[in-house]
């Protein structure tokens, strides 16, 4: 017999124990309830850390959570009629306490107190005594809860401030949507290349940097700018054939971060730069399936943009990514959504190309009537490849019209708006009627420049053209209100929309345009009246049309400048503008728009050169792209070594 094998009953009594069971034999002789309970787990203790004394001995006392009820126990004994009684974890005190010898845990010595004493002095819980400890679990549980997503690790540690910096946004409210969905998969990348997480670490610092620019954060932005650049050129120069997937991940959030240090800087360009040549053939290497298409549709448009003003054709225009966005290439069960953005990206990266030609073929229309074919038969292909219908399904899966009207500026001209269920949607819905309204330009200076041929061609007629552009122009000023209301403390998406909303001013500017011609051919033709201050309602019609084309160009530029202030950026006069849509319709480039965009590294700093008045020799045979046609005036990727000094270029 043992002092930890007696019963219960037999130890408090302080005689000898038979450890018979289901019962001993004194428990048997006396009909005295006999139970084995030394050294098992019966309650958790729990006791608050903050309330101890600074000796360490509790201030308030411990809280017991039982693990089983007694009653469990002694059922099992159907000896004594005392055992019908179920017991309650008052009902026994502990008398001795040891740590066991093997394993983990405590051997506690319960001993039964009198019943009589146990009533004496127990007090049932108040319903207010219950309702706080019903409180207090409640918080422990909360509180555990958050333990467990506690970060520990360097890696985890920046994937939960990339997730804070993303923060808890509905889809139609998440502004960072405008880079892609790949944005959500960076948290599993963190720790797998050291360049993504170093270029994430810049990112969360540079947004540090945009919501206050202070000393202290630019200063923590630079240094960890430095450090992630370095490292993007190590992994830039070390890949000789392909780049990874990591590799371009790295450079587009370095774009995203360039852009909240100021994008006045114009160094996020460099990032873009690097992007469009590393994809110029195709994929990377071990691209993700999920998002890369994402990440592909957020990137193109920015090259595609920058080649229709700087007169070349696009990186993506080649065989490749044609035969990828073919319609005839697209799965039949692919998602609408998916269709719609591989058909806008397969006429989409074309225009630039047709812009060249247009442009040669109206400064060489003497010597190059091959040229001016080509150029309409190119206009032809893109007008039988509108993607109009299935951008009308993408509409009406997506928005809704609400009646508020995109300004008060504006609101008796446009009285409604539309409301996205996604970025996404909106971002797809504007670039279709930015590519509208590009082509609507190019046709229409076709028409201008070769009528006849314009004429006889498949091209639609010149009036479909002018409804169209108008049409595609007032829908994305739709746009507007949706894009300033999608998180106005971060205002991304207006940023995003701003390329396509601000071309829009082209529309505009060739209906006033067409209107003064009208005005002044309808001016003429009254002089030769009796009366010619006789009042023409024909001539009060335009005039009125006349005044709010002009109220609409306005407010375009003046919401386009609003943006730039609230960036930092300074504000564009409407004579630039009408400049540059002229220029992307095929017209000549201005003089002071550069021709051709180069970084290049001196005294330590990545700077950017622009040429000018690059020449354009003729083409001569046709199907032949000659070189100034398809020049890259985006140089090589940065990241590559100086063909003149040997060194990797660096902003630092």
């Amino acid at each position: 017999m043992t002092i930890t094998g007696k019963c219960e009953t037999c130890r408090q009594r302080k005689v000898k124990c038979d450890e018979k069971k289901p019962a001993c034999s004194p428990c048997c002789k006396g009909n005295r309830s006999c139970a084995y309970n030394f050294g098992n787990i019966s309650a958790i203790v729990v006791e608050d850390p903050t309330k101890f004394s600074k000796h360490g001995k509790t201030k308030v006392a411990p809280m017991v959570y039982p693990l089983m009820q007694f009653s469990d126990i002694t059922n099992s004994s159907p000896v004594s009629p005392l055992s019908k009684r179920s017991f309650e974890p008052a009902d026994f005190q502990t008398t001795t306490e040891r740590d066991a010898d093997q394993g983990k845990g405590v051997f506690r010595t319960l001993a039964m107190v009198s019943r009589d004493k146990a009533n004496a002095v127990r007090k049932q819980p108040s319903a207010r005594r219950k309702r706080r400890l019903e409180i207090h679990l409640d918080h422990l549980k909360r509180a555990s809860a958050l333990l467990l997503y506690r970060p520990s690790a360097p890696t985890v540690a920046l994937a939960s401030r990339y997730i804070s910096l993303l923060q808890a946004r509905p889809s139609e409210q998440q502004p960072f949507s405008i880079l892609g969905s790949w944005i959500l998969s960076i948290p599993s990348r963190i720790g797998n290349s050291g360049h993504v997480d170093l270029a994430v670490e810049y990112m969360i610092d540079s947004f540090n940097v945009y919501r206050q620019d202070n000393f202290t954060n630019r200063n923590v932005a630079l240094t960890s700018k430095a450090e992630a650049l370095k490292v993007l050129q190590i992994a830039v120069d070390n890949e000789k054939s392909r780049a990874t997937y990591d590799t371009i991940l790295a450079m587009k959030i370095h774009f995203a971060a360039e852009i909240f240090m100021g994008i006045h800087n114009g160094y996020h360009m460099i990032h873009s730069v690097g992007l469009a040549e590393i994809l110029r053939e195709g994929p990377p290497v071990g691209f993700d399936e999920e998002h890369y298409w994402s990440f592909l549709d957020q990137t193109y448009m920015d090259d595609v943009s920058e080649a229709a003003v700087a007169g070349r054709v696009s990186v993506y225009d080649n065989e490749f990514y044609l035969n990828a966005t073919s319609p005839s290439s697209i799965p039949s069960d692919a998602t609408t959504f998916f269709r719609a953005s591989t058909a806008l990206m397969h006429v989409f990266v074309q225009l630039p190309r047709l812009i060249c030609l247009v442009r040669h073929a109206i400064q060489h229309s003497d010597e190059d009537t091959d040229i001016r074919a080509s150029a309409i038969s190119l206009a032809e292909s893109l007008w039988m490849l509108d993607p109009s219908n299935i951008i009308k399904q993408v509409m009406l899966d997506s928005t809704i019209l609400i009646p508020t009207p995109p300004h008060p500026d504006v609101a008796d001209i446009i009285t409604d708006s539309y409301h996205f269920n996604s970025v996404d949607s909106s971002i797809q819905a504007s670039r279709y009627w930015y590519f509208v309204i590009n082509l609507c330009g190019v046709t229409e200076m076709l028409y201008l420049q070769f009528p006849t041929e314009a004429a006889n061609s498949l091209l639609p007629d010149i009036e479909t053209v002018h409804q169209r552009d108008i049409d595609a122009a007032i829908s994305l000023a739709r746009c507007v209100r949706y894009s300033l209301d999608t998180c106005p403390s971060l205002p991304l998406v207006p940023l995003r929309l701003h390329t396509h909303f601000q071309i829009s001013v082209g529309t505009w500017y060739r209906l006033i345009r067409r209107l003064e011609r009208q005005q002044e051919a309808l001016s003429k033709s009254n002089v030769t009246n009796d009366n010619p201050l006789s009042p023409n309602l024909s001539e009060l019609d335009l005039t009125e049309k006349l005044r709010k084309a002009q109220r609409m160009e306005q407010w375009v530029i003046d919401e386009c400048n609003r943006l730039h202030v609230e960036w930092k950026v300074d504000p564009v006069h409407k004579k630039f503008l009408t400049a540059a849509v002229e220029d992307m319709s095929g017209g000549p480039i201005p003089d002071w728009l550069p021709t051709s965009v180069s970084f290049e590294c001196e005294d330590g700093n990545m700077v950017m050169r622009l040429e000018y008045s690059l020449s354009r020799p003729g083409l001569k045979e046709i199907g032949e792209m000659k070189e100034w046609l398809k020049r890259s005036v985006t140089t090589p990727s940065p990241f590559h070594k100086n063909a003149k000094t040997g060194l990797t270029p660096s902003i630092w």
